[in-house]
Protein backbone atom coordinates (compact mmCIF):
# COMPACT_ATOMS: atom_id res chain seq x y z
CA UNK A 1 0.00 0.00 0.00
CA UNK A 2 2.96 2.61 0.94
CA UNK A 3 4.46 1.65 -2.35
CA UNK A 4 1.39 2.85 -4.51
CA UNK A 5 1.05 5.63 -2.42
CA UNK A 6 4.69 6.72 -3.37
CA UNK A 7 4.39 5.72 -7.04
CA UNK A 8 0.68 7.81 -6.55
CA UNK A 9 2.48 11.14 -4.95
CA UNK A 10 5.37 10.98 -7.53
CA UNK A 11 3.22 10.58 -10.68
CA UNK A 12 0.85 13.30 -9.53
CA UNK A 13 4.30 15.72 -8.59
CA UNK A 14 5.44 14.99 -12.33
CA UNK A 15 2.30 16.23 -13.71
CA UNK A 16 2.60 19.39 -11.47
CA UNK A 17 6.27 20.34 -12.35
CA UNK A 18 4.94 19.42 -16.11
CA UNK A 19 2.25 22.07 -15.36
CA UNK A 20 3.56 24.77 -13.87
CA UNK A 21 6.92 24.49 -16.27
CA UNK A 22 4.88 25.77 -18.95
CA UNK A 23 2.17 27.76 -16.91
CA UNK A 24 5.15 30.18 -16.41
CA UNK A 25 5.68 31.37 -19.96
CA UNK A 26 2.04 30.96 -20.86
CA UNK A 27 -1.76 31.28 -19.71
CA UNK A 28 -3.29 28.25 -18.76
CA UNK A 29 -5.66 28.23 -21.81
CA UNK A 30 -2.59 27.45 -23.64
CA UNK A 31 -1.51 24.35 -21.72
CA UNK A 32 -3.14 21.01 -22.70
CA UNK A 33 -3.30 17.56 -21.05
CA UNK A 34 -1.21 15.90 -23.97
CA UNK A 35 1.68 18.76 -23.48
CA UNK A 36 1.71 18.05 -19.83
CA UNK A 37 1.41 14.33 -20.36
CA UNK A 38 4.60 14.54 -23.49
CA UNK A 39 6.08 16.78 -21.32
CA UNK A 40 6.37 14.00 -17.93
CA UNK A 41 6.40 11.24 -20.61
CA UNK A 42 2.96 9.57 -19.28
CA UNK A 43 0.24 8.01 -20.80
CA UNK A 44 -2.94 10.62 -20.94
CA UNK A 45 -5.38 7.94 -19.59
CA UNK A 46 -2.15 8.10 -16.61
CA UNK A 47 -3.10 11.70 -16.06
CA UNK A 48 -7.03 11.52 -15.92
CA UNK A 49 -6.57 9.12 -13.00
CA UNK A 50 -5.37 11.82 -11.24
CA UNK A 51 -7.03 15.33 -12.35
CA UNK A 52 -9.91 16.16 -14.24
CA UNK A 53 -7.93 18.89 -16.34
CA UNK A 54 -5.55 20.92 -16.31
CA UNK A 55 -7.60 23.32 -14.02
CA UNK A 56 -7.91 20.58 -11.24
CA UNK A 57 -4.21 20.63 -11.70
CA UNK A 58 -3.76 24.36 -10.63
CA UNK A 59 -6.84 24.27 -8.09
CA UNK A 60 -4.07 22.07 -6.30
CA UNK A 61 -1.26 23.97 -6.15
CA UNK A 62 -3.76 26.84 -4.87
CA UNK A 63 -4.81 25.01 -2.44
CA UNK A 64 -1.44 23.69 -1.25
CA UNK A 65 -0.80 27.68 -1.08
CA UNK A 66 -4.09 28.08 0.93
CA UNK A 67 -3.45 24.98 3.33
CA UNK A 68 -0.02 25.92 4.04
CA UNK A 69 -0.93 28.95 6.03
CA UNK A 70 -3.13 26.73 8.76
CA UNK A 71 0.39 26.21 9.85
CA UNK A 72 1.21 29.72 11.24
CA UNK A 73 -2.42 30.09 12.43
CA UNK A 74 -1.96 32.85 15.80
CA UNK A 75 -4.78 33.78 17.68
CA UNK A 76 -2.77 36.99 18.60
CA UNK A 77 0.85 38.08 19.43
CA UNK A 78 1.57 38.58 23.82
CA UNK A 79 4.86 39.18 23.69
CA UNK A 80 7.00 40.95 21.15
CA UNK A 81 8.92 37.55 20.14
CA UNK A 82 5.14 36.07 19.27
CA UNK A 83 6.13 38.67 16.22
CA UNK A 84 9.41 37.51 15.66
CA UNK A 85 8.14 33.50 15.59
CA UNK A 86 5.36 34.93 13.42
CA UNK A 87 7.16 36.09 10.72
CA UNK A 88 10.12 33.07 10.54
CA UNK A 89 7.05 30.89 10.46
CA UNK A 90 5.72 32.93 7.30
CA UNK A 91 8.94 33.23 5.65
CA UNK A 92 9.63 29.22 5.80
CA UNK A 93 6.30 28.82 4.07
CA UNK A 94 7.11 31.46 1.78
CA UNK A 95 10.62 29.96 0.75
CA UNK A 96 8.72 26.22 0.22
CA UNK A 97 6.27 27.84 -2.11
CA UNK A 98 8.33 31.29 -3.43
CA UNK A 99 7.70 30.30 -7.03
CA UNK A 100 3.81 29.54 -6.83
CA UNK A 101 3.55 32.54 -4.73
CA UNK A 102 5.44 34.83 -7.15
CA UNK A 103 3.43 34.00 -10.61
CA UNK A 104 -0.21 33.14 -8.64
CA UNK A 105 -0.18 36.25 -5.87
CA UNK A 106 2.44 38.35 -7.12
CA UNK A 107 2.67 38.51 -11.06
CA UNK A 108 -0.91 38.13 -10.51
CA UNK A 109 -1.58 35.22 -12.86
CA UNK A 110 -4.42 34.81 -11.04
CA UNK A 111 -6.31 37.34 -9.49
CA UNK A 112 -9.44 36.00 -8.28
CA UNK A 113 -6.77 33.73 -6.42
CA UNK A 114 -4.68 35.81 -5.48
CA UNK A 115 -7.36 37.87 -3.22
CA UNK A 116 -8.34 34.85 -1.71
CA UNK A 117 -4.93 34.41 -0.49
CA UNK A 118 -4.22 37.84 0.86
CA UNK A 119 -7.99 37.44 2.65
CA UNK A 120 -6.66 34.28 4.22
CA UNK A 121 -3.32 35.46 5.31
CA UNK A 122 -5.38 38.19 6.54
CA UNK A 123 -7.87 36.54 8.62
CA UNK A 124 -4.43 34.64 9.65
CA UNK A 125 -2.33 37.30 11.34
CA UNK A 126 -2.82 37.24 14.71
CA UNK A 127 -4.45 40.06 16.91
CA UNK A 128 -2.43 42.67 17.37
CA UNK A 129 -5.06 45.45 18.06
CA UNK A 130 -7.38 46.36 20.94
CA UNK A 131 -10.37 48.45 19.48
CA UNK A 132 -12.20 50.35 21.80
CA UNK A 133 -14.90 50.72 20.40
CA UNK A 134 -16.66 48.33 17.30
CA UNK A 135 -18.22 50.43 14.43
CA UNK A 136 -17.85 50.41 11.02
CA UNK A 137 -15.09 52.83 11.02
CA UNK A 138 -12.65 51.08 13.47
CA UNK A 139 -13.63 47.78 12.08
CA UNK A 140 -12.39 49.05 8.14
CA UNK A 141 -8.74 51.06 9.67
CA UNK A 142 -7.94 47.75 11.24
CA UNK A 143 -8.84 45.77 8.14
CA UNK A 144 -7.02 48.54 6.30
CA UNK A 145 -3.88 48.02 8.14
CA UNK A 146 -3.98 44.38 8.18
CA UNK A 147 -4.06 44.47 4.34
CA UNK A 148 -0.96 47.03 4.21
CA UNK A 149 1.14 44.34 6.51
CA UNK A 150 -0.07 41.33 4.45
CA UNK A 151 1.52 43.77 1.24
CA UNK A 152 4.59 44.11 3.07
CA UNK A 153 4.96 40.69 3.99
CA UNK A 154 4.50 39.26 0.40
CA UNK A 155 6.80 41.87 -1.02
CA UNK A 156 9.29 40.89 1.67
CA UNK A 157 9.70 36.99 1.03
CA UNK A 158 9.05 37.61 -2.95
CA UNK A 159 12.35 39.86 -3.41
CA UNK A 160 14.25 38.84 -0.53
CA UNK A 161 16.20 42.01 -0.07
CA UNK A 162 15.44 41.97 3.95
CA UNK A 163 16.58 39.62 6.32
CA UNK A 164 13.65 38.35 8.58
CA UNK A 165 14.99 40.14 11.60
CA UNK A 166 15.11 43.42 8.99
CA UNK A 167 11.64 42.85 7.81
CA UNK A 168 10.41 42.30 12.10
CA UNK A 169 12.06 45.49 12.84
CA UNK A 170 10.67 47.75 9.74
CA UNK A 171 6.75 45.90 10.79
CA UNK A 172 7.06 47.01 14.12
CA UNK A 173 8.44 50.21 13.84
CA UNK A 174 5.53 51.06 11.05
CA UNK A 175 3.48 49.59 13.90
CA UNK A 176 4.38 51.10 16.98
CA UNK A 177 6.55 54.08 15.81
CA UNK A 178 4.51 54.99 12.54
CA UNK A 179 5.40 54.88 8.79
CA UNK A 180 7.73 57.86 8.33
CA UNK A 181 9.41 57.82 11.87
CA UNK A 182 10.48 54.49 10.82
CA UNK A 183 11.40 55.69 7.26
CA UNK A 184 13.34 58.85 8.36
CA UNK A 185 15.09 56.87 11.03
CA UNK A 186 16.33 53.62 9.45
CA UNK A 187 16.54 53.97 5.39
CA UNK A 188 17.06 57.89 6.26
CA UNK A 189 14.02 58.95 3.93
CA UNK A 190 12.08 61.84 4.12
CA UNK A 191 8.61 62.92 3.05
CA UNK A 192 7.92 65.56 0.93
CA UNK A 193 6.08 67.18 2.55
CA UNK A 194 5.60 68.51 6.97
CA UNK A 195 2.91 66.36 8.09
CA UNK A 196 3.66 68.00 11.52
CA UNK A 197 2.79 71.34 10.56
CA UNK A 198 -0.87 69.96 9.50
CA UNK A 199 -3.56 70.60 12.45
CA UNK A 200 -4.31 66.91 13.39
CA UNK A 201 -7.74 66.12 14.05
CA UNK A 202 -9.08 62.61 14.79
CA UNK A 203 -10.97 60.68 12.37
CA UNK A 204 -13.08 59.33 15.41
CA UNK A 205 -14.18 61.42 18.11
CA UNK A 206 -13.64 60.72 21.56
Amino acid sequence: MQTYDNARMKTRKKIIDAFWSQYKTKSIEKITVKSITDECQIHRATFYLHYQDVYAVLEEIEDILINSLNQVKMEYFETSNDLNNYAKALLKIFEDNGEYIHYLVVENKQPVFAMKYKKKLKDQFPNVFRPKVDDSKTNLAIDMTLSALVEMFIQWADTGVFSADEMIRMAKGFMINGIFHTLLNDFDIEPRIDLRSDQYKPILEK
